[in-house]
């Protein structure tokens, strides 16, 4: 044995050579070679991999077989060798999924046991990439420090050693937990730091003073305990020398699959936030938008249906953001940011490039090379014309702005008409209209020099603000005729300065510098804040400045430099907001150049968890201060929190500090920081410490903290056995009276435990009695309470107080949440399961019973004859005592049997386990539908409950008039009180037949929706615009007033109806569930706007919103489409013929474009398939995807079914175009699985068929007449084109009424017969004008042409589209039908229900019913 000794030893100079291996992080095997060609020993043989720097020290150990007993737990299940190995004389070492902190020196050792050589050492190096590192961390070079973090989830029981360290050092050590001096690197002698409350907190990051550029590199944070090193995290630094670098950079190639803009956060997100990407200079910039789940609504549209983050993203803190199909337009700046309740944190900012392929944009480019060339000239030319909205961007401040608009148009001086209109519509400026018309905002502010040679109509708009911002339209029309002759739309942006400054700066400067030549003694130079309130001035006195500002402002008053720039002393975040300077001529009265100025004032931010011994709110001033000042710390309320008064000394303290402050008072090192002791929930706010003269009072310094303190949080489910609230303080402990104290956020005593006395148990309140425990050994300043059987009435905040002798150690809060497991079911099912399973073990007698919220008893295991009532023959209860499942069966459960249940289970007094289950038993009320449209509403409402059917019932409008209509115009007449008269026909009529001034005196508003419900987010500083006021022929209401009283009326109308319904009777609002139909995708804004409206009309109350439902009304027209309608689908052949005969009920058929067995030239029919299945269409036909008349087959398990399995195979999408009497809109649904409808695409357009019949009128009564009777005679007006509006579904020759005003008017003129003569396709007869078929066509061309063009640039964006719906009122017109069929039958299916008005209200009764039937995104 000792000769084998030597030979070891002999070997030993041979193989002790030192190998490098270098492998990346995520890599899937690291292999460590070591070769031996010794001797192996006979006896005991055994390789040792071992690395000297780790506890313990072997990585690997192989005898006969491999020995873990000994290894090092870091690689426990990663090391292996070959089987041969000491056959073979092979040692490698493979290591499994290298890690960062495997990185290290190993050493290959044999030996027989009693001796040990070296055969080689391999310094193995693993690197990082970078989807592999935990956190990557950018700071620029002379930073003060940078924070590493690292945090520990777990609970800590014993003291464990806290490392952070560097693999590329040697010493490899950065900071130890503790003091290690001789064990650190000498580059961070002096440079790092903890928080001493590290350990109690889990919280490990690591504070690096001064970073370096050397101090780039992989920092490894781990905890080390008797046994071994856990790893915790990785986090890479980067120290830059100047901050471009901070931007990361990523480039991709067009026609990638998908390019990922990589965002971490490292923080603990503890509150609910949203994870916004934005990108710079877009309109809307959202790109992507996450909070709970993807909140897509405000969404840009070039990203629709491209963006997606991971699932986790807010648990994982990964928030990179996956952009599918790159494009060359997706090139640019995207920013990664957080949205708390409080402000926006800007993460990180990436710029993406997405680059064409060479051979593409090198073709392209001489392309355009050529093009340019060619037409350079003409697009100078024709620049204003080429461009639809011409953008302007100035900043506040500047003298003027030009809005240019040239026309190419030749135009005649005397009776042409330029109006310049912003986009509320109201008049900026114009060549004709007289001083009172022109908007007061623009009063004195506009110049236009009209220039008819070169068609020159540029505005100029004189001291801009951003009240200003939006867009500017010009129209130039012929005076006489009314015909619009070019037109201009112009954006104009004002930008607002922007200061930022943090709470505590002695002062800030507002800047304002005008170049306009100023003299002293007429100018007046006044600045104000965004509420209007005088912050300072040159002129007015003292008493006229607001006192928020009293002693805290100086103003410039250059007037040679125009500089009038403001200093405001001491800013604090009550000062932030907007503040405008205006500049006066006191001789002219005109206001000279004003500029505005948005102040943000950044609060300091402290963080702490509830527990921490103590929290230090930070406040080191740089004025130099005497010692005859006075110091005082306040709380948001005014409170004192601590002060210091050099004559008086401490100030009065309000008693909730009391014992709890201590405040630096150096005057010399100007430190007045604040040091709050125990801090809690209560103690969370915004914290001011004012530093000022005592004897003056004048402020000398101000700063602001915001302090949060966090509460831990515990959540557990009702039933579990107990609960643990944790709390460990390192406090020294006093044998003799130290107190631990738990109580309830009622202040009740939940256990309190003297040191000396034990558990004083008369104290403890009889809610907890035999349910709480706690470690009667308090070392190492364990105090944790465990809660038994934890029930909903325990969620609360729990306090623990560590006192000796009255004075506080130490103080922690937290948050218990009881979750009881919740159990909803519909009124009417057969049961219903409330499931109880408990872990513990049962045994002897037990009594198990289940009690309702008023404590009666629903069942029990004995005591039978105690049972409620209410539950007789209706329960039964499983008794497994070896599983613990004591789950209860109700039967028939109705609305009374809501609420919640508990179980009990207990021997004797002692309880052994509790559960809680909410039942909620949800009644099928009845549905009401209310379709807000354009230009017409209406409601349908359905009073069966859902398994029973019913017909859905609409009201019927306009009888009064003759009429028989499913919906009535959205028109709303109020009194000159604003007080509601009337609405639909009713309203339209009244006001029509107002004569003269009469009309003065009533506010009418008519086709308001979309102003109503375009709600935008407002700017920064400004609140939701629910009361913005909407305009209509110079009345004016807000959008909350309006939308309120048109949902009042409806739902008054609606109960009237239905209490004159055979089924109704006394019935009210809340009885119902209704459903208000939205055009599109719901913004937030708009949501809470229309839920405000329907609480305050009545419809349902604070607390029954979720009786509001909003349904798309797209979707709901394809739900009733899909049912399918009773009455069938209109059908047509492609004959032109077909348009001049009226629709009529017919047989069996399909859709508009049926070709296989259709309908005879010039016929056409209501076709609904046969029940005939087995009849076999032509090669190609396509039949239709609906259901038999027999509507009792038409039944799922929720409702109503979808038929598409057998007849739509091939998943086909549907297009919808709602072809309201206004505006169309197109839709893309897709139908999934189970039946639920998906909007994938949308678009919308306003028709020209309005506008048309105007410029159709102007061009008959021509000379001014039609101009002066719309100006004098508005509701005659109206009715004229609500009369139009019901003749343009029809396809034949029409007539309107003239009325007697305009018909007077015209003959004053000349003869009202010759209006006509030079007027193609009109003619007048007997006091009306006659229209062609073929002029009333001419209406909708234009339209017609967009819808088409429209339509193909959907189909041909959205693919797998088998079916086109038409729904709304416009689809009742043979016209549209033919053209829409004529363009795409031959390719879709073309569908049209025959009451295609009605689509929408019914289908929304059908979705109220049937929610599940719309996925909402």
């Amino acid at each position: 044995m000792e000769l084998l000794a030597v030979i070891l030893l002999f070997y030993a100079s041979q193989y002790l050579l030192a190998m490098g291996e270098e492998v990346f992080e995520g890599a899937e095997l690291a292999v460590l070679p070591c070769h031996y060609s010794g001797v192996i020993p006979e006896v005991n043989p055994s390789v040792i991999w071992s690395r000297h720097d780790l506890k313990p020290q072997t990585v690997h150990l192989r005898r006969k077989e491999d020995d873990f007993c000994g290894q090092n737990q870091r690689f426990s299940g990663r090391t292996s060798m070959k089987f041969d190995a000491l056959a073979s004389a092979d040692f490698s070492l493979s290591l499994r999924n290298p890690r960062l902190y495997d990185s290290g020196n190993y050493i290959c050792s044999i030996s027989d046991g009693i001796a040990e050589i070296t055969v080689t050492e391999v310094k193995l190096q693993v690197k990082a990439s970078p989807e592999s590192l935990t956190m990557t961390m950018k700071v620029l070079k002379g930073e003060e420090s940078v924070l590493l973090p690292c945090q520990y989830g777990k609970e800590l029981e014993e003291v464990v050693t806290v490392k952070w360290s560097r693999s590329d050092l040697n010493p490899n050590i950065v900071h130890k937990l503790g003091n290690y001096p001789s064990e650190q690197n000498q580059l961070y002698e002096g440079r790092t730091s903890m928080s001493p409350y590290a350990l109690t907190s889990s919280d490990f990051s690591l504070t690096l003073k001064e970073p370096q550029l050397s101090d780039s590199g992989i920092y490894i944070c781990s905890i080390i305990d008797d046994k071994e090193e856990i790893f915790l995290s990785d986090v890479q630094l980067h120290v830059r020398a100047s901050e471009e670098f901070l931007t990361v950079t990523v480039e991709v190639y067009k026609g990638e699959e998908s390019v990922v803009l990589p965002c971490q956060y490292s923080k603990v997100i503890e509150d609910l936030v949203t994870v916004k990407w934005g990108r710079s200079g877009l309109n809307p910039d959202t790109v992507h938008q996450r909070r709970e789940r993807d909140d897509l609504r405000g969404q840009n549209q070039l990203f629709e249906g491209r963006t997606s983050m991971r699932p986790d993203a807010l648990v994982s803190g990964n928030f990179s953001l996956t952009l599918k199909e790159p494009q060359l337009s997706d090139s640019g700046i995207y920013i990664c940011s957080i949205i708390d309740e409080e402000e926006e944190t800007r993460l990180l900012d990436i710029q993406l490039h997405v680059k064409e392929i060479f051979p593409t944009w090198a073709v392209v480019l001489l392309v355009l090379l050529v093009l340019l060339a060619v037409s350079g000239g003409l697009l100078f030319h024709f620049r204003h014309d080429l461009i639809s909205v011409y953008k302007v961007e100035v900043d506040s401040g500047v003298e003027s702005v030009l809005l240019p608009f040239k026309t190419t148009v030749r135009l005649s001086e005397y009776n042409t008409t330029v109006t310049w209109r912003n986009n509320r519509n109201r008049v900026v400026h114009s060549n004709c209209y007289k001083d009172y018309q022109q908007h007061k905002q623009f009063k004195g502010r506009t110049e236009m020099n009209i220039n008819y040679k070169s068609r020159d109509f540029s505005l100029t708009l004189k001291n801009p603000t951003d009240r200003d911002s939006g867009t500017y339209s010009c129209t130039v029309y012929d005076y006489w005729s009314g015909k619009i002759l070019a037109e201009k739309q112009v954006l104009l942006k004002v930008k607002v300065y922007k200061v930022e400054v943090n709470s505590g700066v002695k002062s800030v400067l507002l800047p304002f510098k005008t170049t306009v030549s100023l003299t002293e003694d007429n100018t007046t130079v006044t600045w104000r804040n965004n509420d209007g309130r005088m912050v300072a001035s040159n002129r007015y006195k003292d008493d006229q400045q607001h006192r928020q500002y009293k002693n805290r402002t100086e103003m410039k008053k250059n007037y040679g430099s125009g500089d009038f720039s403001l200093t405001l002393k001491n800013p604090t975040v009550r000062d932030s907001g907007t503040y405008s300077c205006t500049v006066y001529d006191d001789k002219s009265g005109k206001i000279r150049p004003n500029k505005q100025v948005l102040l943000k004032v950044k609060v300091y931010k402290v963080e702490v968890d509830s527990g921490v011994e103590s929290v230090l709110l930070p406040f080191k001033t740089p004025v130099s201060l005497t010692e005859e000042v006075t110091v005082t710390w306040r709380n948001n309320s005014g409170r004192v929190v601590d002060g210091y008064d050099w004559w008086y000394k401490n100030l009065q303290q309000h008693k909730q500090y009391e014992g709890r402050t201590e405040m630096k008072i150096n005057v010399k090192s100007r430190d007045f920081s604040l040091t709050l002791k125990n801090p809690t929930v209560r103690d969370s706010g915004t914290y001011t410490c004012t530093v000022s003269y005592r004897q003056t009072g004048e402020i000398l310094a101000m700063k602001q903290v915001l302090l949060k303190v966090k509460v831990y949080k515990v959540e557990v489910d009702s039933g579990v056995e107990s609960v643990l609230l944790p709390f460990k303080a390192t406090v020294l402990l006093s044998k003799d009276n130290t107190t631990v104290t738990w109580t309830d956020n009622p202040g009740r005593v939940v256990r309190k435990h003297n040191r000396r006395l034990g558990f004083l148990s008369e104290v403890q309140h009889q809610r907890y009695k035999n349910r709480t425990e706690m470690k009667t050994k308090f070392t190492p300043g364990n105090f944790s309470l465990t809660l038994k059987n934890p029930r909903h009435r325990d969620s609360g905040i729990y306090t623990c107080i560590v006192s000796r002798w009255g004075t506080i150690l130490a103080m922690k809060q937290v948050l218990l949440k009881v979750k009881v497991y919740k159990v909803e079911v519909d009124s009417g099912v057969e049961s219903v399961l409330l499931p109880f399973k408990t872990p513990v073990s049962l045994t002897g007698v037990v009594t198990v019973m289940w009690r309702n919220n008023s404590g009666r008893m629903v069942d029990c295991n004995y005591f039978k004859e105690l049972q409620l009532r209410q539950y007789k023959y209706r329960t039964e209860m499983k008794k497994n005592y070896k599983s613990g499942d004591f789950s209860l069966t109700l039967k028939n459960p109705t609305v009374r049997d809501s609420g919640t249940y508990t179980c009990t289970i207990c021997r004797k007094e002692t309880i052994l386990a509790k559960k809680q289950v909410l039942l909620k038993v949800k009644a099928d009320s009845p549905i009401m539908a209310i379709d807000f449209g354009s230009g017409y509403s209406g409601y349908a409402f359905n009073l069966k409950p859902r398994e029973e059917g019913g017909e859905t019932q609409l009201k019927r409008w306009g009888k009064e008039l003759g009429l028989d209509s499913p919906k009535t115009p959205t028109c709303i007449l109020f009194d000159r009180h604003k007080r509601f008269l009337k609405f639909g026909y009713e309203a339209k009529t009244a006001y029509s037949n107002m004569r003269g001034r009469e009309a003065d005196n009533y506010y009418i508003f008519d086709n308001f929706k979309r102003n109503i419900l375009d709600i935008y987010e407002p700017a920064p500083g400004r609140g939701v615009r629910n009361n913005e006021k909407i305009f209509f022929f110079s009345k004016s209401m807000t959008r909350l007033e309006l939308f309120r009283e048109v949902l009042r009326f409806l739902k008054d109308d609606a109960l009237k109806t239905i209490k004159h319904h055979p089924a109704g009777g006394e019935i009210s609002a809340s009885d119902f569930t209704w459903v208000l139909t939205v055009p599109g995708s719901l913004k937030d804004l708009t949501k809470r706007l229309m839920t405000e409206a329907a609480v305050q009309a009545g419809l349902v109350g604070e607390d029954t919103k979720d009786k509001l439902v909003f349904a798309l009304e797209s979707a709901a027209a394809l739900a009733w489409c899909l049912k399918p309608p009773p009455d069938g689908f209109i059908t047509q052949n492609h004959s032109r013929t077909s348009q001049d005969q009226p629709p009529e009920p017919a047989g069996a058929g399909t859709s508009c474009n049926d070709p296989a067995g259709g309908p005879e030239p010039g016929e056409t029919r209501v076709l609904l398939e046969t029940q005939n299945q087995d009849q076999v269409a032509e090669p190609g036909e396509t039949r239709v995807l609906l259901e038999t008349q027999n509507q009792d087959q038409v039944h799922c398990k929720m409702g109503t079914k979808i038929l598409l399995e057998t007849r739509n195979p091939d998943r086909k999408r549907y297009l919808v175009v709602d072809c309201g009497d206004q505006i169309y809109r197109i839709t893309v649904h897709e139908v999934l699985e189970g039946g639920a409808l998906k909007m994938l695409d949308k678009d919308f357009r306003r028709y020209l068929g309005e506008k048309k019949i105007k410029e159709f009128l102007r061009e008959i009564f021509s000379h001014g007449v039609w101009r002066e009777y719309e100006e004098n005679f508005p509701s005659e007006v109206l009715k004229i084109m609500f009369e139009f509006i019901h003749l343009q579904h029809l396809d034949e020759d029409v007539q309107i009424s003239c009325p007697d005003t305009l018909r007077e008017r015209a003959q004053r003129e000349k003869d009202i017969e010759t209006f006509f003569a030079s007027v193609e396709g009109a003619s007048w007869e007997d006091g009306v004008i006659k229209i062609s078929r073929d002029k009333l066509r001419s209406f909708f061309d234009d339209s017609l042409q967009r819808i088409t063009e429209r339509l193909r640039d959907v189909l041909n964006k959205n693919s797998n589209i088998g079916f086109i719906v038409l729904v709304g009122g416009l689809a009742e017109s043979q016209m549209l039908r033919q053209f829409i069929t004529d363009q795409f039958g031959h390719q879709y299916k073309v569908l049209c229900p025959l009451r295609p008005q009605e689509a929408v209200l019914k289908g929304a009764v059908e979705l109220g019913r049937n929610p599940e039937l719309v996925q909402f995104d």
